[in-house]
C-alpha cells in the first residue's frame, strides 16, 4: 500500500504524518452517515472538511500549524485523509442526481486544482487520484481533468504475477471485489485485470464479477467509455474508439459498449474548463 511522503524528509514531516489517522476520526468519522442522510449538505461540506481535518494533523502540541511547509516539503499531503473523504464520498456517488455530481466535482476541484497536476495522479507522491476506489466518481473527474488519470501501472504487481484467474482469485478478491488490504483503487484495478493487453484473463474476471457483483462491474465499463468516448465527436472518432475497446475488453462486454455510449451518463466536461 501507499506510505505517506517520501523515506528523506524531516522528522517534521513524519511527526505530522502520524497525526493523520487521528484527524481523519475526529474530522470523518461522522462525514459517511451526513452523505447516506443529507447529501446536499455534506457535499457542500467537502472542502470544509478536508481543509480542517488536515490543518488538526499538521497542528501540534504547541499549536503551531505547519501544514504548507510540511507538503512542500514532502510534496502534498499524507494520501490518508484525502483518499478516505473521496472514498466516503465514492459510496454515495453513483446513486446521486447529475446536479449533485457536479456539485461533488466542483468542491474535489477545488482541492485537485490548487496542487501540481504530478502530484495528484501520483507521480510525485501517493497522490490523490491512484487511491480512489469508486469508478464512476474516478472517471468523472478525469474526463474533467485528463491529466489527474493516474494510469493503470501503480499496481501492476497484483495482476503481473499471475497466470490464470484462479491464482489471482484467491490472492486478490474477496467477498465480490478486492481485498481492502491489497488495492488502492478498485476501479483501476478492475480496469486494467479486463484488458486483454494487459491480463490472460480478463474474461474470467467479468465472468466472475457478472455472477458475484454485477452493479460493480457495470459501474467499471460505464466509467471506462465514458473516458473513452467523451470527447469522441465525430462519427470516425467513435468508430476509431468503439474498434479499440473491442479490442482491449473480453467479447463479453462488447456488446455493453454502445448503450452505455448512447446513454452517455457521465459528466459535460465543459462545464468545467
Amino acid at each position: 500500500m501507499a506510505q505517506c511522503g517520501d523515506g528523506g524528509v524531516e522528522e517534521l514531516v513524519q511527526k505530522a504524518f502520524d497525526a493523520h489517522p487521528v484527524a481523519a476520526a475526529i474530522h470523518l468519522s461522522s462525514f459517511p452517515e451526513m452523505l447516506r442522510t443529507n447529501p446536499d449538505k455534506a457535499i457542500g461540506t467537502i472542502g470544509t472538511i478536508y481543509d480542517n481535518a488536515l490543518d488538526e494533523a499538521y497542528t501540534n502540541e504547541e499549536g503551531e500549524n505547519h501544514r504548507y511547509l510540511v507538503e512542500a516539503m514532502a510534496g502534498g499531503p499524507c494520501e490518508v485523509i484525502p483518499w478516505i473523504l473521496y472514498n466516503n464520498i465514492g459510496t454515495v456517488y453513483p446513486s446521486l442526481e447529475r446536479s449533485q455530481k457536479d456539485i461533488v466535482l466542483k468542491q474535489i476541484f477545488g482541492i485537485l486544482d490548487k496542487r501540481n497536476y504530478a502530484e495528484v495522479n501520483g507521480v510525485y507522491s501517493a497522490g490523490h487520484t491512484p487511491g480512489i476506489r469508486e469508478p464512476l466518481l474516478l472517471s468523472d473527474i478525469c474526463i474533467a481533468r485528463p491529466l489527474y488519470w493516474p494510469g493503470l501501472y501503480d499496481e501492476e504487481q497484483l495482476w503481473k504475477k499471475f497466470d490464470n484467474f484462479y491464482d489471482f482469485e484467491k490472492n486478490v478478491m474477496g467477498e465480490g471485489t478486492f481485498r481492502k488490504d491489497m488495492v488502492n483503487s478498485d476501479f483501476l484495478v478492475a480496469y486494467a485485470v479486463l484488458r486483454t493487453d494487459f491480463t490472460n484473463f480478463g474474461g474470467d474476471f467479468a465472468e466472475y464479477l457478472r455472477e458475484n457483483n454485477p452493479n460493480f462491474l457495470g459501474r467499471v465499463i460505464k466509467g471506462i467509455v465514458g473516458l473513452r468516448f467523451t470527447r469522441a465527436e465525430t462519427s470516425e472518432k467513435v468508430e476509431s474508439k468503439r474498434k479499440r475497446l473491442e479490442e482491449i475488453l473480453p467479447r463479453s462486454l462488447h456488446d455493453g459498449i454502445e448503450p452505455l455510449r448512447q446513454e452517455a451518463d457521465w459528466v459535460d466536461f465543459k462545464l468545467f474548463p
